[in-house]
């Protein structure tokens, strides 16, 4: 009983041990005689590769749980200055493979966005891409 207390006790220290804060992390590597500005970036790549992970991770759970495949839908794809555009014939959109936000919907055209870009697609077919509230031009269905 006690061995097990002490592997337990060993085990519960090794963890916290390992779990550090940002603020952590940054104090060793300037430690090390690092930059902090160097530490600063490594500390922001570190997380965004964890939020990434996250995101598809996520992404791949909604998909499971709805049992929906890619392929499923059918799909017009549009693309315009390197950037493509997928719209689902369930009303959904995905820009470059990732879902996008759906802002307004009339009778004649439905608004999508991500980050800047904006989205009109128009019931005729026709969708038109803007930047920062800015028109940069029609998109091409591929």
């Amino acid at each position: 009983m006690k061995l097990m207390k002490i592997v337990l006790s060993s085990l519960a220290l090794s963890v916290l041990i390992s779990c550090t804060s940002p603020t952590d992390r940054m104090a060793q590597c300037t430690a090390q005689g690092i930059g902090k500005d160097a530490c600063y970036l490594a500390e922001q790549n570190r997380q965004s590769a964890i939020n990434a992970a996250a995101e598809k991770q996520a992404l791949e759970n909604v998909r499971e749980a709805n049992q929906i495949t890619p392929t499923a839908y059918k799909a017009h794809t549009y693309s315009l200055e390197g950037i493509n555009l997928e719209v689902r014939s369930d009303g959904s959109a995905y820009i470059d493979g990732k879902p996008a936000a759906l802002d307004e919907q009339e009778a004649t055209a439905k608004v999508y966005s991500q980050g800047l870009n904006q989205f009109i697609v128009y019931s005729s077919g026709k969708v038109a891409m803007m930047k920062d509230r800015k028109f940069v031009g029609y998109m091409v269905k591929k």
